[in-house]
């Protein structure tokens, strides 16, 4: 039996606290993972995890393996990345999380692109709507409009967005066009699920500031949101570049721009690891590529 059996899965399980997030993070079933714990503790002779159903604490004897666990854990992770980037060939599973509300449409097509660039790898993709540990949660790239959080992270700004109110020219002859930012109190705010899904209750000013928002409407696509909107339904904030048709035609038309709204950094956001794996480097430079497209056809 190998001295360093299960200590990847105990670092994993201390870093993501739970089982069930490291789980995740490790493509293995819960049940999985808690036996090759187990199986650790009794080869050890000592219990390393106090578990309930609230919390989990490292033991003292814990506590002492998990320094250098982890520092074993890492140097096997660094070997075998650079062995991998001597071979140079992207190659393995790859964990990516997007916005939500990125383009569907044109963001398949980028990811069959990929695929067929670089055959040898596997993608695994997740949307986020907040802000999520990109660590924690064992993504290898994300593209984050600011969601992705977490220490020694490398950002590579690709564009910048703006966030804007939008409403149909229909519903503010109906409603009236708000001219301050606190009329919007009067107003039904489309609005999106913010951390752990609870609505949002404030709209981001241009000042720095907020103001307070409500609305009978909850739903996080951004295009839905565009939709309702158009429908009359009420006022969206919604990036501009998203909808350049509706803009252009007028069937939105944007409120309180000189005064609601925030510009969002789009990047791609990695690990900062000694050795990048080649799949990592590959997928950031195809989408970085990509974007640049898009931009110069704009």
């Amino acid at each position: 039996m190998r001295a360093a059996d299960g200590f990847e899965e105990f670092v994993a399980i201390v870093e993501a606290g739970s089982l069930t997030a490291a789980a995740l993070q490790l493509g293995i079933p819960r049940p999985t993972l808690s036996r090759r714990l187990a199986r650790l503790e009794e080869r050890l002779g000592v219990r390393l995890l106090h578990r309930t159903t609230r919390r989990m604490k490292m033991t003292p004897h814990g506590e002492s393996l998990y320094g250098k666990a982890q520092l074993v854990v890492r140097t096997a992770r660094e070997a075998e990345a650079e062995v991998r980037r001597l071979d140079g060939v992207p190659r393995g599973p790859l964990r990516v999380c997007v916005p939500g509300e990125m383009p569907h449409a044109l963001f398949t097509g980028w990811l069959i692109a990929f695929l067929r660039a670089y055959p040898e790898v596997t993608l695994d993709v997740t949307g986020a709507s907040a802000p999520f540990d990109l660590v924690a949660e064992g993504f290898d790239v994300a593209l984050s409009a600011g969601l992705a959080q977490g220490e020694s992270l490398v950002a590579k700004t690709l564009f910048w967005n703006t966030l804007s109110a939008v409403a149909s020219p229909g519903y503010l002859a109906t409603h009236g066009a708000p001219t301050a930012a606190a009329d919007l109190a009067a107003h039904a705010c489309i609005r999106t699920h913010r951390l752990a899904g609870v609505p949002e209750r404030s709209w981001p000013l241009l000042d720095g500031g907020t103001v307070p928002v409500d609305g009978p409407l909850v739903v996080d696509p951004m295009g839905l949101r565009a939709q309702a909107a158009m429908q009359g339904l009420g006022i969206a904030l919604v990036i501009e570049n998203s909808i350049p048709e509706a803009l252009a035609s007028g069937e939105l038309v944007p409120v309180l721009s000189s005064v609601v709204g925030r510009r969002e950094r789009l990047s791609l956001v990695y690990p900062d690891r000694t050795y990048l794996d080649p799949k990592v480097r590959a997928f950031v430079d195809f989408i970085a590529e990509r974007i640049e497209e898009v931009r110069g056809r704009g």
